[in-house]
């Protein structure tokens, strides 16, 4: 438990690189380039965003999940050689892909891609072309990147995870800043490129490493990919952002670039508490391995209330002070944003919860179930985007987006409790709510009462107090949690680690223990 509270520290401080290095980049884009321009800027990252499932081939989660697998089968021979035999038949896909871009690109019309306006600089006729690479690298490098980040925590390196989502935050943010001051849209989007350089050469280090598997594994591995692969490619219109796609085609850039900014706070929100999620999926594919059914179960439970008890909070609270965080940070000219970023944080605090019984499906291999849900929201994302997006812009977009994800988790719940016989904890799940919720109207009041950035600092001390008092007047933590979050909290440094075993008492009394610090010499 130690290793696994160690990697779930080292996988967070790597999600949280990529959450910063993601976020910063949007304020400094807004700020740089303006609605308009943040609006291309988000359009050509979505395009890439796309593409990346498309030439991905079920290759990430198949490096994911199948090596941890194989070493709770104590079939580490296997497990070391397979990711390099998936890394080459990566490699394989994106030549085929540039081959059909290239061949796209030369029969394609004489109307360029995008206007030179784009770059926000003047540059010649060849534009068109620069975007075309430009966007074409981005998503080859963050294909790349993704894979890289999959193989790495399953094969438990977490430490050199977050070494290389470092180097990637500080390369990109200072890239995207440089990029978008000199040139324009097109800099910003290079920038956004050189930040998946580390974590792609990751994976370009494998493609060399020789070895064979089974027929047998890759027969199954094969079929999974496949399965996965179409789940992400129809995964990419629930959850990639085809909300863009509508505004871009209905509206304009200037909507897209509100709700870039609405999606950047629902993510800075939401993927704070599934930071510490990414050690799970390699967890439960090896408990799954170990035909350990109580153990994935038990994970399951645990984890689902860790989640909920970190992410319900942090969502809600999020959706409280947006109206103030919207202008402070992206300027007066983004405050159209603040009713959509208040829908889409709001559903995030339920979607986000569900994310351990995603990597729970994942683990037991049902790629079919996940093609077939992803199918089903893919044309409920399609009906929602013709019926809302046109007629209401913006908010239209934020409801078809909450809809469709909120109605993707009852499948998925369904599915976990009904086909696969796992119990979800829906009554510690309520108790977390109503605390969160309570905190939430905290936060609403403090900022609206004082205002500004001291409001903001205000409302998040307020709101803090009052959900630890009212998770302790609910009864809404389990042992169990205060335990595992002990754990968690371990390796952190030690004034860090006895604040937080301080809080953790006063939440559940019952637990209350001496934190016992060990030192080496």
């Amino acid at each position: 438990m130690r290793s696994f509270a160690s990697n779930s520290l080292f996988s967070a401080a790597a999600g949280l690189a990529t959450v910063f290095a993601s976020f910063v980049s949007g304020v400094i884009v807004a700020n740089l380039l303006g609605v308009h321009g943040a609006g291309m800027v988000a359009f050509a990252i979505w395009i890439a965003a796309m593409l990346v499932p498309i030439i991905d081939g079920g290759t990430t989660l198949s490096v994911g999940r199948f090596p941890a697998e194989l070493r709770g089968q104590d079939n580490n021979a296997a497990a070391d050689t397979l990711p390099a035999v998936l890394a080459r038949r990566l490699l394989l896909y994106h030549v085929l892909g540039a081959t059909a871009l290239a061949a796209l690109y030369l029969i394609g019309t004489d109307a360029p891609l995008i206007s030179k306006e784009l770059s926000g600089r003047d540059f010649t006729a060849g534009i068109s072309l620069i975007v075309v690479l430009v966007v074409a690298a981005l998503t080859s490098l963050q294909s790349f990147a993704l894979f890289s980040t999959a193989h790495l925590r399953s094969s438990q390196r977490f430490h050199t995870l977050a070494t290389l989502a470092c180097a990637s935050m500080i390369a990109q943010i200072g890239a995207v800043y440089a990029g978008a001051h000199f040139y324009g849209v097109v800099g910003a989007l290079a920038g956004y490129t050189a930040g998946q350089v580390c974590l792609a050469a990751a994976t370009l280090s494998l493609i060399w490493r020789s070895g064979k598997v089974s027929p047998s594994l890759t027969s199954e591995v094969w079929r999974y990919g496949r399965f996965s692969w179409a789940a992400n490619v129809c995964n990419t219109f629930v959850w990639s952002r085809i909300e863009i796609l509508f505004l871009q085609v209905f509206w304009s850039y200037r909507e897209v670039g509100w709700f870039s900014v609405a999606l950047a706070l629902s993510g800075l929100a939401s993927q704070g508490p599934l930071l510490l999620t990414g050690a799970f999926l390699p967890m439960l594919a090896r408990k799954h391995g170990q035909n350990d059914r109580a153990g994935l179960q038990n994970a399951f439970t645990k984890g689902t209330r860790l989640l909920a008890t970190l992410a319900l909070p942090t969502c809600l609270g999020m959706a409280a002070v947006v109206p103030s965080l919207v202008p402070l940070l992206y300027g007066p000219e983004f405050e159209p944003a603040v009713p959509a970023a208040m829908i889409i944080v709001t559903a995030a605090a339920f979607t986000i919860t569900t994310v351990i019984g995603s990597h729970l499906v994942n683990a037991l291999g049902r790629s079919d179930f996940i093609f077939f849900s992803s199918l089903s929201g893919a044309l409920l994302s399609a009906i929602f985007g013709f019926l809302l997006i046109p007629v209401f812009g913006l908010v239209g977009a934020a409801i078809s987006r909450a809809i469709v994800q909120l109605a993707m988790v009852a499948v998925g719940l369904w599915f976990i409790a009904t086909r696969l016989g796992f119990s979800f904890p829906l009554g510690a799940f309520l108790r977390i709510l109503l605390a969160s919720l309570a905190a939430a109207g905290a936060a609403f009041v403090t900022v609206d009462a004082i205002g500004h950035l001291p409001g903001l600092f205000a409302a998040i001390a307020v709101a803090a107090f009052t959900y630890v008092l009212c998770l302790r007047l609910f009864g809404a933590t389990h042992a169990d949690d205060i335990a595992l979050a002990r754990r968690l909290c371990a390796p952190l440094p030690q004034p860090i680690a006895r604040m937080a075993d301080i809080a953790l008492s006063f939440i559940h009394p019952g637990s209350i223990r001496p934190l016992i610090i060990t030192t080496t010499r």
